[in-house]
């Protein structure tokens, strides 16, 4: 009874406690709703089904037919875009009053690109970087099958391939470790210095992919010497609302197929998405009907995510699994040999899978002002099978782990004019060896960088960019081997240590006529196998040597954009500089090791200059019709006026398009015709053979259908239409023989639901 008694008083002492902890925890999840009405400027007409997308919580909605939407928040502002066809997009904060109005100007081109991969989220041509957006969902104007080769619409951008599924994106000349890839808000790091695997990245279940030309370490750090890629996760369904999507397309040249599913849910505060699919591909055929051997591949891909959205937290747990298998080939195979249509892998050929765990986490402060931090782990298992082995285990077989963190916090905007970022960006990586080959030994990477930028508004649209950032890099490896023998890596440690900058403006000089200015500077880090690689790399036929020497590349490039923009007329301008101390590349030494060319890895000041144009011409009255072009060259020299190797050819891109609406069940139908033209390069580094010149021709069909409530998305797609026997200079099956694909007919099918 006595101790009855006691749990009783302690009970009654507690229950005030208790009821005020649940009424607290209550408030916390009620929140107040907030209406907001969309207006046209010109005649003050509602606008209705608008998309409304606040980038902070990645979550949606639409307005009404009244022009009215709802946002359930006790803040009193929230970042929001909105956009609509016909209007300029909106993207501000709003503030939360009664009675809130939001005007949208008319516009006859294309919606407005936002991109969020630079300081804030901002209008693209509006950010002081130069950034390139392109959209991955339901996309008929992106030719080929892997996704770097997709990316080659955009000016500036070429694929450095291996095949019909192996890729990687070169931006201006640069590519691989010089190359930041970001997914999930964190890096990849997949052993990127390897030519002959992709990008470790599928592209479903994401929205788009943001390409920042030009060093952009102060952000990203080491790696981002040439540029980022961006990847952005595909917004969670709209509020209280389930959606699901099934895809399929097939391929003729490789008799491929693709097919991918989404399944998305949102209620109240929490979120959950969940994506997954799996390709497969037989040998593809060039120009000529020839089949490439063992050109074959696989993939298969998973992931999902649970997001919260609090009034004042924002968080998303994410896990992405990518399975990759690709056949590698040095010869063509006579099509007799097709007929099986084989589709296993035969050796050599590589198994990849990557595994990728994160935490996006935003804490909104007062007046604006909010912390991100995002974590992630990935973990990376690269395998080659070269040869067979009585245990059937791989030749090459490496794991590489790596922990990283991003922290930014972002200052409010103070007097309307002047903000600040500060942040902290690390990793800590460790790479093991099962593998009887080794490339690289064992070793330990630990990354830690500081930066502040500054954003400072001299009038409404133009403002002024300023940065710093320092950051170190220390590299600790074991020893591995015999001295003096093939394959042997010395004890190695050491520090990298590097200081950057960036400045730059964006001035609206009229209505129609705008200035970008940016000078910036980047590093990279030698890689452990351009420091300590001694022996065979399969993948190249190279016998590589390093050299321990090596020092830190740094990259000095400025950068000017002149864009001129009209309700029917877009042209733009954007010739860049890019000097680069210490570029370190590999070197023919003319020597001959277990039948196979020698090279070093060297360093000599280059630079890289060239430049991009283009325009975007939409007639009026004919709103259905687009005319677009662009044009970009990168050259690439030493010190000596010696030309760089793997430099990317002129290229030419021309695409007319047109969107007609429909009646009863086609309730949309557009066409497009693109013609890409690569010229000969025959700028090339003295043991590289030059490259003809070659000209594709694209055409597609889309068709938006409804049969009763199903909506059904069709899209019709022919690659390289007259069967162009051609390969493109920065193709590693160049030196072979073996040219790119022959003509591919694409049917893609897709039922939203």
């Amino acid at each position: 009874m006595e101790v009855k008694r006691i749990v009783i008083k302690m009970l009654n002492k507690l229950a005030p406690t208790v009821i005020i902890l649940f009424f607290c925890l209550i408030h916390t999840n009620v929140f107040a709703q907030h209406t907001i009405r969309v207006l046209c400027k010109e005649n003050n007409q509602a606008i209705a089904y608008a998309d409304v997308y606040f980038p902070d919580s990645k979550t949606s909605t639409s307005t009404d037919k009244d022009g009215y939407f709802s946002i359930n928040t006790n803040n009193e502002s929230v970042f929001t875009q909105i956009s609509c066809v016909g209007y300029t997009t909106f993207l501000e904060t709003i503030t939360l009053q009664k009675d809130t109005v939001i005007y949208l100007e008319l516009s006859h081109q294309d919606l407005q690109e936002v991109v969020i991969s630079g300081n804030r989220s901002k209008l693209q041509g509006e950010n002081v970087l130069n950034v390139e957006k392109i959209s991955l969902l339901n996309n008929p104007e992106l030719p080929g099958i892997s996704l770097s080769r997709q990316l080659t619409n955009l000016a500036g951008i070429s694929n450095f391939s291996t095949g019909a599924g192996i890729g990687k994106p070169v931006i201006r000349g640069m590519s691989g470790n010089r190359i930041a890839v970001f997914s999930q808000g964190v890096r990849i790091e997949n052993q990127q210095w390897g030519d002959e695997h992709g990008l470790g990245v599928d592209e479903n279940g994401y929205e788009q992919v943001e390409i920042i030309k030009g060093p952009a370490s102060l952000l990203y750090g080491s790696d981002a010497l040439g540029g980022v890629v961006y990847f952005t996760d595909e917004r969670y369904a709209k509020n209280n609302s389930t959606e699901s999507v099934i895809n399929s397309e097939y391929h003729s040249n490789t008799n491929g197929w693709r097919n991918t599913g989404a399944f998305k849910v949102s209620k109240n505060q929490w979120h959950w998405n969940l994506f997954g699919g799996y390709d497969t591909y037989e040998d593809y055929k060039d120009g000529n009907g020839n089949y490439v051997y063992n050109s074959r591949f696989h993939t298969g891909n998973f992931k999902t995510a649970l997001g919260y959205t609090g009034e004042k937290y924002i968080t998303s747990l994410k896990y992405s699994f990518l399975n990759e298998q690709y056949g590698l080939s040095d010869t063509i195979e006579p099509p007799a040999f097709q007929a099986t249509g084989k589709r296993r892998l035969d050796e050599p050929y590589q198994n990849l899978t990557t595994r990728l765990i994160s935490s996006e986490n935003t804490f909104l402060f007062e007046k604006e002002s909010k912390l991100k931090v995002d974590l992630g782990y990935i973990f990376n298992n690269r395998k080659e099978f070269e040869s067979s082995t009585e245990d059937g285990k791989a030749n090459l077989d490496m794991n590489l782990g790596t922990f990283s963190y991003n922290a930014r916090w972002y200052s409010p905007q103070w007097h309307n004019r002047w903000s600040i970022i500060a942040g902290s960006q690390g990793m800590y990586q460790t790479n093991l060896n099962k593998g009887s080959e080794r490339l690289i030994p064992d070793a330990v990477t630990v990354d830690a960088g500081l930066f502040v930028t500054s954003d400072y508004y001299y009038t409404k649209k133009s403002y002024w960019q300023i940065g710093i950032r320092v950051d170190n890099r220390h590299i600790n490896s074991q020893s591995y081997g015999n001295e003096g023998e093939s394959g042997y890596f010395p004890e190695f440690s050491k520090n990298y240590t590097a200081f950057i900058f960036s400045t730059g403006v964006y001035h609206q000089l009229t209505k129609s006529l705008s200035l970008r200015g940016n000078l910036s500077s980047g590093y990279r880090a030698p890689t452990m196998f351009e420091l300590l690689s001694d022996g065979i790399h399969e993948g190249t036929n190279r016998f590589e040597i390093g050299n321990t020497a090596l020092k830190i590349e740094n990259s000095y490039q400025t950068d000017i954009s002149l864009d001129y923009k009209t309700r029917h007329l877009e042209l733009f301008f954007n010739p860049y500089l890019n000097y680069i101390r210490n570029y370190i590349y590999l070197q023919p030494t003319g020597e001959i090791l277990e039948n196979l060319p020698v090279y070093h890895y060297v360093q000599d000041n280059s630079y890289l200059y060239g430049g991009e144009a283009g325009f975007h011409f939409h007639p009026h009255p004919l709103d259905w019709l687009h005319f677009s072009g662009t044009y970009s060259n990168t050259f690439g020299q030493d010190t000596k006026h010696n030309h760089l190797p793997l430099m990317p050819s002129q290229k030419l891109n021309f695409t007319v398009r047109a969107s007609f609406p429909g009646k009863k069940a086609l309730q949309t139908f557009s066409v497009y015709l693109q013609e890409q033209y690569s010229f000969a390069q025959n700028l090339v580094e003295l043991y590289e053979t030059p490259t003809p010149a070659y000209n594709l021709v694209n055409i597609g069909l889309t068709f938006n259908l409804a049969i009763g409530e199903q909506k059904l998305i069709f899209n019709l797609i022919a690659d390289n239409i007259f069967n162009e026997v051609y390969y493109d200079h920065l193709s590693r099956y160049k030196q072979y023989g073996i040219d790119d694909m022959g003509r591919d007919i694409t049917l893609k099918l897709s039922l939203p639901f």
